[in-house]
């Protein structure tokens, strides 16, 4: 199947749409956001809405999905490299991306339809403990679910709690201070 690149046209529609309902979910739920709203933010009419999108939900999938993939191909990309040098350079993308989208990610993350955050939290598991051992080093045999579990819930709330608060620590200083509570996590 042949892809086909969008018009400047429609992806410039896409990102003014994208960006009106952003700024409404940093307002507001997205239950009570209307398309009429979108578009009279993003100046679109609503047929032009329609051709893009099925509704807001459709649109706000889609952003969730922006965001998602994004995560995935730097997690994927850095679980294909060198697994000896730890999580610190997959969380250090990851912040420095949240960092340069942050509107987006804020609104996202602070609405409580989203289901970005399970996602995320498992774009990086690994599949077994041996490959959890590699990035982390050692853990207690079967204890590996729960460490997971443990060191990915925080730093959701770290992540939530920096972005929420003003991002006032750079992206960078968010990964080492997140390094720096993986590896007092575990004390072996």
């Amino acid at each position: 199947m042949e892809i086909i690149p969008q018009d400047r046209r429609v992806r410039r529609t896409k990102e003014q749409l994208k960006n009106a309902l952003v700024g409404l979910l940093l307002e507001k739920d997205i239950n009570s956001i209307t398309v009429s709203e979108v578009t009279s933010i993003a100046d679109v009419n609503r047929s032009t809405f329609y051709l893009h999108y099925r509704d807001i939900y459709d649109l706000y999938e889609k952003l969730q999905n922006e965001i998602y993939t994004e995560l995935k191909q730097i997690f994927e990309r850095h679980l294909k490299q060198n697994r000896r040098l730890g999580l610190h350079p997959i969380v250090a993308e990851a912040f420095d991306f949240l960092a340069k989208n942050k509107e987006l990610c804020v609104a996202v993350l602070n609405s409580k339809d989203s289901e970005l955050l399970s996602g995320i939290i498992q774009l990086g598991k690994p599949n077994t403990e041996e490959e959890w051992r590699s990035l982390v080093g050692n853990i207690d045999p079967g204890l590996y679910e729960y460490h997971y579990a443990y060191i990915t819930q925080g730093c959701v709330g770290l992540l939530r709690y920096w972005l929420l608060s003003g991002m006032k620590e750079s992206p960078a200083d968010m990964a080492r201070l997140a390094q720096q509570m993986i590896d007092q996590s575990y004390i072996a």
